[in-house]
């Protein structure tokens, strides 16, 4: 039920848009916002179809022999489909080595083809419990229908195409990657520099500090190995876990995990984390997670104070202030009256030493006050800070979750992996546009070389080569590595 256009050029300049209408869907039909490619005109006559094959878009403008580079479209869309998408790599992955051709022992043969992928096409048409044999019909597929999105789901006890033909109760997941999704959305009432879809390094501190958060956690308190961390092409991150334990999490196990994962909860004026103390000592999760949060938060030139300046903008100054006793609101006013012009920074500082003096107090106090002078700022730390993870995208074995290396149609750009060694100087703005790509493989550019290269191959040599190597061992094995 696509909606006609008028028949017009597929590509152009970069100045020009193509309009798309999504909407917005549930949980498992994540919104999608995106500029339309126009239909095709008529046939290509040779001369095209040589040019297509070169990696050339017929029909686009050129400028001094290049095409104007466009950040999105269908005709790009088919060339990075066609030329660039590492279909191999993704099928090894999701296959686990389980190769259908092999004859090895203990692989099984079906074991991709009952992975659900969904297909979400031009016009919000989605395309459920579609699954392929091997990489080259995963190609066949997407080359015919050109999905501007592409979710992953679980495996199944029997290929999804034919969920109707089985009955209802024999037809469950087996296994799925344990996910994480976290949208800058969810920032949006502590972040003062965008809003919105906008995107900036400042917000993209808040991303850092999950992904060291999480990398952390889920390696030292779970002992997962497998672990990738995906931008998602917009404004936001995705993390998979692959190893064999986690895949084999039941609802209830994941569930508890992301509750154990999840320190503080969004909502219009909180400014303090609801932590619990053992004692008088924190969970040793929650000062882990506060260690890397005091970067973040007080001491990176691009963190919540530095860059988002919280104490001077917006109403995070007047909400925690209304949470202290009146001789510590006393203390700030004071000092903000004397010194006007004082940053974030220096009025933090303040709260520093109005937490010295509280800890001085509670040397000879009540266990309430040891209490309340140990959490005395940290909580605020964490509430700005932390993760705010969609945790139902986490609890259910049966959620879909957007592909790694699909391109997001209101950007263009791809979502590519995050290399945690770079993670300090990953900046989303320079994540590749298919528009870019195609730019150059028209400038000449091998295929194997374009901008898509780096990501790529840390996906290949840190990521999957580890994780197939870990599954040969297991098969050899025999048995699960709990």
């Amino acid at each position: 039920r696509l909606r006609p256009h008028p028949a017009r050029s597929i590509c152009s300049s970069r100045g020009s848009n193509m309009s798309m209408q999504v909407d917005a869907a549930d949980a498992q039909k994540r919104k999608l916002e995106g500029d339309a490619a126009q239909p095709a005109g008529d046939k290509a006559d040779d001369a095209s179809v040589a040019k297509r094959a070169a990696g050339v878009v017929a029909g686009a403008p050129m400028d001094n022999g290049l095409m104007k580079n466009e950040d999105f479209s269908r005709e790009l869309l088919r060339i990075y489909y066609d030329r660039l998408f590492p279909y191999l790599q993704m099928f090894r992955w999701l296959s686990y080595k389980n190769d259908p051709k092999s004859s090895s022992p203990g692989v099984q043969k079906d074991f991709f083809l009952r992975r659900e992928f969904t297909f979400v096409l031009e016009g919000d048409i989605f395309c459920r419990y579609m699954c392929f044999r091997d990489a080259e019909e995963m190609k066949s597929q997407i080359m015919q229908r050109q999905p501007i999105r592409m979710e992953i789901g679980a495996v199944y006890t029997h290929p999804p195409k034919n969920h109707n033909t089985v009955i209802k109760d024999a037809y469950k997941p087996v296994e799925r990657e344990l996910v994480f999704d976290i949208d800058m959305d969810d920032y949006d009432e502590i972040r003062t520099c965008c809003t919105g879809a906008k995107l900036c390094v400042k917000c993209w501190n808040f991303m850092k500090a999950a992904i060291k958060i999480l990398q952390r956690a889920l390696t030292q308190d779970f002992g997962f190995k497998h672990i990738l961390f995906v931008y998602s092409g917009r404004r936001g991150m995705h993390c998979w876990v692959c190893d064999s334990a986690a895949r084999k999490l039941t609802n209830d196990h994941r569930a508890a995990l992301a509750d154990y994962m999840t320190v503080v909860a969004g909502g219009v004026g909180r400014c303090r984390a609801d932590v619990k103390m053992s004692g008088e000592e924190f969970h040793p999760f929650i000062q882990e997670t506060y260690n890397i949060c005091e970067k973040y938060f007080r001491d990176d030139p691009n963190g919540v104070l530095q860059g988002q300046d919280i104490l001077r903008k917006g109403p995070h100054l007047s909400n925690i202030l209304n949470t202290m006793t009146f001789t510590e609101q006393e203390a700030i006013s004071k000092f903000m009256k004397e010194f006007p012009n004082a940053t974030s920074r220096d009025i933090w500082a303040q709260f520093e030493k109005l937490g010295q003096e509280k800890a001085k107090l509670a040397v000879a106090g009540s266990f309430k006050m040891k209490q309340e002078s140990k959490l005395f700022l940290k909580d605020i730390v964490l509430q700005y800070t932390c993760p705010r993870l969609d945790i139902n995208v986490s609890k259910q074995m049966n959620h879909l979750l957007k592909a790694p290396f699909v391109v997001h149609p209101k950007t263009g750009r791809v979502c590519v992996p995050i290399d945690l060694a770079k993670m300090d100087s990953f900046d989303p703005a320079e994540v590749p546009t298919i528009g870019r790509l195609v730019d150059e493989m028209n400038r000449g550019v091998d295929v194997r070389q374009t901008s898509l290269r780096e990501y790529t191959h840390y996906f290949e040599e840190q990521f999957l080569k580890p994780l197939e190597k870990a599954c040969a061992e297991e098969m050899s094995r025999g048995t699960l590595d709990w």
